[in-house]
């Protein structure tokens, strides 16, 4: 056995060289001779589409027809010699169906063809005719609605949203058009902080919200232009206008709230910037008449400043104001002299000239009683030891008519500063006036009488 092996192995490897040679030689020829013979060949063609002719033979009557089953594509296997095959390619292929031929069964055969050596080439198709769905055409038009999907920059939000033309017309069979519930163009604003103008691809949607896709549906546009305005926000506070007053014995409080005491309001950033409070005064909050607090529902959009909006579009502008009323608070205070003095502002007195309030001078302890009206928060904060009194003498001088101060006396009204907060209500149950009295330095009576 082990000899015999060895006598084969002897056999092969025995002129290697030689026989490996032959070998390739005998190859050759086998090439040479196969491209001598050019021999058929075969080659595969996907997914060619089906062109249809002579469709008018159905739209004509008032039809539409849609290719089913998946039958608008075929696959061809294309027979021929390979010095003809090398040459062709998937776009020389033409499956075409002709509606001239159509069945009872709606179907039309398949030709096959090529546009380059025709003559010399077989085909065979995957599929033999194209399956159609014939119906009556249905026309209609329907309006375009616009939105935007994703969010503008932070602190932005949309304003309006136009499309450049608001309907389209479709068409395609009854069936399909059925379907079609809405139109849709949706303009993507993700990020942006400034208007857009984009062109928007149309999406067709049943009632469920579903796409509705059809090569049979035709449209007048495909595509609409969406110019979108993106508006800069700013929420402000609200600040209410009260100008008439309660019921004798009452006094609003100076209290109001609101629901909501804010506003977001959206505009272009420079009308913004010139908003700092949106100021209602409204006939809603009258208090003529009241006693009690005052609650109504005012609607504020009147009162937005031009070129603004409210941002959420959904907010109507109804707002719930109180506005605060409760009965008038008095008390009588017992004000030292020493916090009462001559006020001179632009007419200031000769440095000659002393100024004395006559209703305390040589009184110890003097006092000026006065009685004070206001919210009863208010009356409770005075302290009488803070209060100040001030003669205007500027206003003395201006309605007399003086064209110098001279020595004399002179009567002017008391101006109160009770050192509470600006919008506290408080008020004197009268005009107080104190007698000023203007009169020379006791030295330089003293120096006169000298002389």
């Amino acid at each position: 056995m082990k000899s015999k092996l060895h006598k084969l192995v002897a056999l092969i490897t025995n002129n290697f060289g030689l026989k490996l040679l032959a070998v390739i030689v005998s190859l050759g020829l086998w090439f040479v001779v196969n491209n001598i013979n050019d021999p058929l060949e075969t080659a595969r063609f996907n997914n060619i589409p089906v062109e249809i002719l002579n469709e008018e033979q159905i739209t004509n009557s008032g039809k539409v027809y849609e290719i089913i089953d998946n039958t608008g594509t075929v696959n061809v296997s294309v027979t021929g010699k390979r010095s003809v095959l090398r040459y062709i390619t998937k776009e020389n292929i033409r499956a075409v169906a002709d509606m001239e031929e159509l069945t009872f069964m709606n179907t039309v055969s398949i030709e096959l063809s090529s546009t380059r050596n025709n003559s010399e080439l077989e085909f065979k198709g995957n599929i033999d005719s194209v399956k159609l769905s014939i119906e009556d055409m249905k026309r209609i038009q329907m309006i375009i609605n616009t939105s935007t999907s994703g969010e503008p920059a932070v602190g932005y939000i949309v304003g309006s949203v136009t499309p450049s033309q608001n309907i389209v017309r479709l068409s395609g069979p009854e069936s399909v058009i059925d379907q079609i519930d809405h139109v849709e163009a949706v303009a993507s604003i993700d990020g942006y902080a400034t208007d857009i103008n984009t062109n928007v691809e149309l999406k067709l949607y049943d009632a469920q919200g579903n796409d509705v896709k059809s090569n049979s549906i035709k449209m007048n546009i495909s595509t609409v232009n969406v110019a979108v305005t993106i508006l800069a926000t700013k929420e402000v506070p609200l600040d209410f206008v009260i100008s008439d007053e309660p019921e004798p014995g009452y006094i609003a409080n100076g209290k109001i709230e609101s629901v909501p005491n804010t506003v977001l309001l959206a505009g272009r950033k420079t009308a913004l910037d010139t908003v700092t409070k949106l100021t209602v005064s409204d006939p809603a909050l009258s208090l003529e008449g009241k006693n009690d607090n005052v609650t109504s529902i005012v609607n504020i959009r009147k009162y937005l400043p031009t070129g603004t909006q409210f941002a959420d579009g959904n907010f109507n502008g109804n707002i719930s104001v109180e506005v605060g009323v409760e009965p008038l608070a008095t008390r009588e205070l017992a004000i030292p002299a020493r916090n009462f003095a001559a006020g001179f502002g632009g007419h200031a007195k000769p440095d000659a000239l002393d100024a004395v309030i006559s209703e305390f001078d040589n009184r110890e302890n003097a006092q000026l009683r006065v009685r004070v009206s206001g919210t009863q928060e208010a009356v409770d904060a005075i302290d009488e030891e803070r209060v100040i009194g001030v003669v205007d003498m500027d206003r003395i001088y201006e309605s007399l008519a003086l064209e110098e101060w001279q020595a004399g006396h002179y009567e002017g009204e008391v101006l109160f500063d009770f050192k509470l907060a600006e919008d506290a209500k408080i008020q004197t149950d009268r005009t107080y006036t104190l007698t000023v009295v203007l009169k020379e330095h006791e030295d330089a009576e003293d120096e006169g009488s000298n002389d």
